[in-house]
């Protein structure tokens, strides 16, 4: 049986086979061009909703790290202006000790107080910073001057908000310090005097020492005058019951570590002098505070107590040790005298709990070495020693709580010094001493805000990374396989090209026959 195959029908099959050879040229072409696989959305229907998510977390990423970026600007900001109010109070307290002093005379006085005039003028350029336009210690109202003169007197415009920035999807970060905290409008403060930090033990966490900075693990040396050196590796050690266990049996008894005897940090003892020195480039025996050499048979380390907390205890404080229990404090307040008994009192917590529950309105705060007094108002009050123990005194809280009026504080000192009054003059040390306590509580929140927005964009930077190889899988191609893919599209539209024109070629001779 003969089948006859029209040239109509030959004709649609050459130009069909020829056309996708031409569309597989182009897509491969396309892909070469943007080094894409996926161009529509028919190129790969399943990768097209990864890749828009991809993009879409890629976009909020990048907010999060223009946020950070901006933030970080901010924070840097207030740092230098804090280091440079820090200066001026300095410069400030060297005025008011000189012109409260028997050398003081009443010229000297009214020099002073042009200084004293210029000190505040610094003060509001510097706490009057901009940042882009943006006035850093205004609070919300950043358009605004943070301080101007009005009628002789530093008048504050912004307010007590603080600005949070989000620096990911569940987090976000304060940046600003409202220029209200200077002013002394919300509360008065009372900073402890005495050092709280607990003393070392063999339980002691190596990661708690130095006030939380920790420890480097490492190797040491330690060698005495008999000329015996031990290289010790402590890096297994998590405490200091670790570390002395570790010397001791390295040494055989040579040379032996204890703790110190204000347990404050570690102690050597042997044939001196003695000498704990680091090995290599390492920094652990300065971390344990034991890089030194001994004038004798004892080497004494520095200090590396941990922080206080609220499960310290009160017997593991140097200055309390033999004053326990503790007795009673009055707080005289608001026209009212509180009774504060610490008798029952075991932890740092338990003072906490017993203040706050005895004055309300004011707080009782565990600093990494001394405790803090803080009233929600700007009212003064007064600390004194309930009974004979002096437990007051023993905790450094005796004295005036006061508000940190920082100009208000300089305008007094104007006074005093206009009307040549030493006592007045003496008087402001105790508010300027309160002022420099909280800039340097400030610059402390400060430089945690700056660690802290240094790890957001490490972490949002490694993630913006992450994200991104994440996306070229379902996005990129493979160059290898495109360039493979674009030969063999090439070769085959060659080929269909051949092939039609071979068909194609019939001339009036070949159609006679």
């Amino acid at each position: 049986m003969t089948m006859r195959v029209t040239d109509s029908y030959m004709s649609s099959i050459l130009i069909g086979d020829l056309n996708n050879s031409l569309r597989q040229l182009l897509e491969a072409e396309r892909s070469a061009s943007s080094q894409r696989r996926v161009n529509t959305y028919s190129d790969d229907p399943r990768a097209v909703s990864n890749i828009q998510r991809y993009n879409q977390l890629i976009s909020s990423n990048n907010e999060y790290i223009t946020n950070v970026t901006r933030s970080k600007l901010i924070v840097d900001g207030s740092d230098v202006a804090l280091q440079d109010i820090n200066s001026v109070l300095t410069d400030i307290r060297v005025l008011a000790l000189r012109e409260s002093s028997a050398i003081a005379t009443n010229q000297s006085m009214s020099t002073s107080v042009i200084e004293v005039d210029n000190y505040i003028n610094r003060l509001m350029d510097v706490l009057n910073t901009s940042i882009e336009g943006t006035y850093i210690f205004s609070g919300y109202q950043t358009d605004k001057a943070s301080f101007v003169r009005s009628g002789g007197s530093v008048v504050y415009q912004g307010d007590d908000n603080v600005i949070y920035t989000r620096t990911g999807p569940n987090s976000t970060m304060p940046v600003n310090i409202p220029g209200s905290e200077f002013m002394g409008t919300t509360s008065s403060f009372l900073n402890g005097g005495e050092d709280t930090a607990p003393q070392v033990s063999l339980a002691t966490n190596l990661s708690d020492l130095r006030m939380g900075e920790g420890w480097v693990p490492g190797l040491v040396s330690v060698s005495d005058a008999l000329g015996n050196n031990y290289e010790i590796d402590l890096s297994s050690a998590s405490t200091i019951g670790d570390v002395i266990t570790t010397i001791n049996t390295a040494t055989g008894g040579t040379i032996t570590a204890s703790i110190n005897s204000d347990s404050t940090g570690l102690a050597f003892t042997g044939t001196g002098p003695l000498e704990v020195d680091e090995v290599g480039d390492g920094t652990t025996a300065s971390s344990l505070g034991i890089n030194n050499v001994s004038g004798g048979n004892v080497l004494t380390g520095t200090d590396i107590r941990p922080a206080a907390s609220g499960t310290t205890l009160l017997a593991d404080i140097n200055t309390l040790m033999g004053h326990l229990p503790l007795g009673m404090i009055n707080v005289q307040w608001q026209g009212n005298t509180y009774n504060v008994d610490f008798s029952a009192a075991t932890t740092l917590n338990d003072l906490k709990t017993i203040f706050e529950g005895t004055v309300p309105g004011m707080e009782l705060n565990i600093l990494d070495s001394s405790l803090q007094l803080i009233g929600n108002t700007p009212d003064q009050f007064e600390i004194s020693n309930g009974d004979p123990s002096d437990t007051a005194s023993l905790l450094g809280l005796a004295g005036q709580g006061t508000p940190s009026r920082l100009f208000g504080m300089l305008e007094d000192l104007k006074a005093d010094l206009s009307s040549g009054d030493k006592v007045g003059i003496r008087a402001t040390l105790t508010e300027l001493e309160a002022i420099e306590n909280t800039v340097y509580q400030m610059m402390m929140r400060n430089g945690g805000r700056q660690t802290d927005l240094d790890w957001a964009d490490q972490v949002l930077r490694q993630r913006d990374e992450r994200l991104r190889s994440n996306l070229a899988l379902e996005l990129d191609a493979d160059t290898a396989a495109v360039a493979t893919a674009l030969s063999r599209a090439e070769t085959s539209y060659q080929s269909s090209l051949l092939v039609a024109s071979k068909l194609y070629s019939t001339n009036l001779m070949q159609y006679l026959r």
